[in-house]
């Protein structure tokens, strides 16, 4: 039985007319998490601020968006550390998968954990929820926002756009789809890694 873990990232950018770190389009600032059972119900969350390195101000648009400020990064945990809680929260065994909103989480972790010279072979399949709400109801071959999901299924979103609250909403959309089905088709998979 394979353990669904809801996942979701905030990343921060650069100010304004300040350059881009190589081969960091954005440093995660927070990592949401969700464990589910096989009624999708939550288990256990996980709720990580990190206090960023490359890009240590807060982008006024990431701002506005998520509501994090400086002062919240500033009571952060180091990404490496974060890192490291997250796989000891999931477990060290293969029995877990992560199921995020569209495939740019993943990326931009891998991004971030080579970035910091972490190893990224441990990191589990990753699942695509956008993709099985367009197949598994929509039917219309295209990318669909988190917003208009909650919409579509009548749902109220959990809070302020940060990582927790859209775990909770991205969870709230796995209860109207066949989650275990979707778990067991790659077709839904995101990470594009060997087995």
């Amino acid at each position: 039985m394979i353990t669904p873990v809801v996942i979701d990232l905030e990343w921060n950018h650069p100010l304004r007319g300040r350059p881009y770190a190589p081969g960091l389009p954005g440093e995660i600032i927070q990592i949401g998490c969700a464990k589910l059972d096989d009624s999708c119900r939550v288990t256990d969350t996980l709720d990580l601020m990190i206090k960023p390195v490359y890009y240590p101000k807060m982008n006024k648009e990431i701002q506005k968006l998520t509501l994090i400020t400086d002062a919240d990064l500033a009571t952060g945990i180091r990404f490496q550390d974060a890192v490291k809680r997250l796989r000891s929260w999931c477990g060290e065994d293969d029995s877990y998968a992560f199921v995020s909103w569209g495939p740019d989480d993943l990326l931009m972790l891998e991004r971030n954990m080579l970035k910091f010279g972490l190893d990224i072979s441990w990191l589990p399949k990753t699942y695509d929820a956008q993709l099985m709400f367009d197949d598994m109801e929509m039917r219309e071959n295209r990318h669909w926002a988190l917003n208009y999901a909650m919409y579509h299924f009548e749902e109220k979103p959990d809070g302020a756009h940060n990582a927790l609250a859209d775990v909770l909403s991205t969870v709230k959309i796995l209860k109207h789809l066949d989650l275990a089905e979707g778990l067991t088709d790659d077709y839904f998979r995101c990470d594009r890694r060997d087995d």
